[in-house]
């Protein structure tokens, strides 16, 4: 007996010892992959299949009609999107539906209406709160997905095509950028479009496990059989719009951030070319120093409409998300709305809400705030050459811009999203849900 335990005990260990090897080795090339950026043609080839694999995933789940192909859309009516598509009435029939349903739940005290509407949180002591909630996100999701698609048919989204050209390859002709900022650029549109291609897959998973799970787990479904039956067919409905809505504001925002990232690694390309001039001090030209001119002028345009355009959807994500967040981790934490596994799921999904827009603020802003080197190069670069004063008006003309309102991502009129937004948002809303905690925890305990 003692010899077979030791050989048991030798066997597991020599099976955990090959396990954690295995498991080390998984995370050296995790570490390795995200500290080195590749470049080749097959990952290049890799990254463009990938960009279009999501385009197509998005324009499936009617993120936007068109993908990267914005421009030259023919103006139409408010809602001529709408016309003869067969699919977009049968979302916006259900979404309605689906809301108007929660909505009649909410006012609704009638034990046989809340079984024909099949009310999965019957006879619970938070059902209000929980349908509150989904019925205020779905409502705020599809109203999102009509006001894109909207404005798609208005033609006001050629700001995401610009980088179109980059599905087929990204080179230097259709990038205009050296070969660094070229690989930079390649792999944070690979990163975005593998984070967003699996969480758009994994979508139907979530909302089908979201909400099957209050159905399955009330008690009253196993006892009431029209609350089984009606509650199984409005589940599938429910799971249909948050499918869908959900993949569209997953959809569009890859779109922003792939587009956004264009428009940085641009100016980053500023920063190089400043650095070239630099080291080439003696042998460019005034004429040199106005077409770099031209160019940084040229790019800050087109980086400045990009966020006029797109600055109240991306001000709509910060708000609603966090919103949503703060909303998720209150009635998780605070409220343990349902029951215990419910809230801890309502829990992980706001500190992982909160977390990415935290992780966005951090990025975005520490990006955008690199552009304070553009203002010391072009100081140093007229520093050392005798330049016009027409040269000399357009550099202090750039200075001013760079170092101006726009040093960070505009997310409406007043807003400009910096790098201190990460620390400034988390313990915001940490002191608000500590305001919560201690002033209501109590309270939904007795």
């Amino acid at each position: 007996m003692l010899t077979v335990n030791k050989k048991s005990v030798k066997k597991m260990l020599n099976y955990f010892l090959k396990y954690l090897k295995y498991y080390l080795k998984f995370w050296e090339q995790i570490f390795s992959y995200l500290t080195t950026i590749p470049d080749s043609k097959e990952f290049d080839r890799k990254v463009s299949d990938l960009v279009r694999r999501t385009e197509r995933l998005a324009i499936t789940f009617q993120a936007v009609r068109r993908g990267l192909d914005q421009t030259n859309i023919p103006t139409v009516n408010a809602f001529g999107y709408r016309r003869l598509n067969l699919l977009d009435w049968i979302i916006a029939i259900t979404s309605l539906a689906t809301v108007f349903r929660f909505t009649v739940l909410i006012f609704s005290t009638n034990e046989n209406i809340a079984i024909y509407l099949g009310d999965s949180f019957l006879h619970s002591k938070d059902r209000v709160l929980i349908l509150s909630l989904f019925a205020i996100a779905i409502a705020l999701a599809f109203t999102f997905r009509e006001w894109i698609l909207h404005l798609e048919a208005k033609g006001q989204f050629e700001v995401l095509s610009i980088w179109k050209d980059n599905r087929d390859g990204f080179n230097l002709i259709n990038l205009r950028m050296n070969n660094r900022n070229i690989k930079r650029f390649r792999f944070c549109v690979y990163s975005f479009s593998v984070i967003f291609y699996h969480m758009v897959i994994s979508a139907p998973i979530f909302i089908t496990f979201l909400f099957s799970t209050p159905l399955l787990i009330n008690p009253w479904t196993y006892k009431i059989p029209g609350l089984a039956i009606f509650g199984t067919i409005w589940s599938f409905l429910s799971i249909f719009v948050g499918t869908i809505v959900l993949n569209s504001i997953l959809g569009f925002a890859w779109f922003i951030l792939c587009a956004f990232s264009f428009h940085l690694f641009r100016l980053f390309d500023l920063l190089d070319s400043a650095e070239t001039f630099l080291n080439r001090s003696m042998f460019y030209t005034e004429k040199d120093m106005q077409s770099f001119c031209l160019l940084i002028i040229q790019r800050l345009n087109t980086f400045e409409l990009a966020s006029r355009k797109l600055r109240y959807i991306v001000l709509f994500y910060v708000f609603v998300y966090s919103l949503l967040g703060d909303a998720d981790i209150f009635l998780g934490l605070i409220v343990r709305a349902y029951s215990d596994f419910f809230a801890d799921l309502l829990a992980i999904i706001g500190v992982f809400i909160l977390i990415a827009l935290g992780v966005f603020g951090l990025v975005f802003g520490y990006l955008v705030k690199e552009l304070d080197k553009l203002t010391v190069r072009l100081h140093r670069l007229t520093f050392k050459g005798n330049f016009s004063v027409n040269t000399m008006s357009k550099v202090f003309e750039i200075m001013d811009r760079v170092a101006g309102p726009y040093n960070g991502v505009k997310i409406g009129d007043f807003i400009t999203l910096e790098k201190t937004f990460l620390i400034l948002f988390i313990m915001e809303n940490i002191s608000i849900l500590m305001l919560f905690t201690v002033n209501i925890g109590p309270l939904s305990v007795t």
